[in-house]
């Protein structure tokens, strides 16, 4: 299963890979309410990496719930879990 916040919702990656190979899903964090995340500029390159701070940017639990699951649910028949 893909670590969080590294996979999206899971539904972006189904044009490259079945998502039912995988043990499950784990949904990018959540939070209760919509949060636009941080301002800009939001990566930094350094000399040895990069700094991140985009701020857990997501469209709320409840968009999650109505909108998003019920997408990844017609293309994904394992368990899923989320990241709220």
């Amino acid at each position: 299963m893909p670590a969080s916040g590294t996979f999206g919702s899971g539904q972006e990656y189904s044009e490259f890979v079945d998502l039912n190979q995988l043990g499950a899903v784990v949904t990018k964090g959540v939070s209760l309410t919509p949060w636009e995340g941080n301002p800009a500029p939001r990566i930094m390159e350094t000399s040895s990496g990069m700094i991140n701070a985009v701020g857990l940017q997501n469209p709320g639990i409840d968009k999650v719930i109505g909108e998003e699951l019920p997408k990844l649910l017609t293309l994904y028949h394992k368990p899923i879990l989320a990241n709220i």
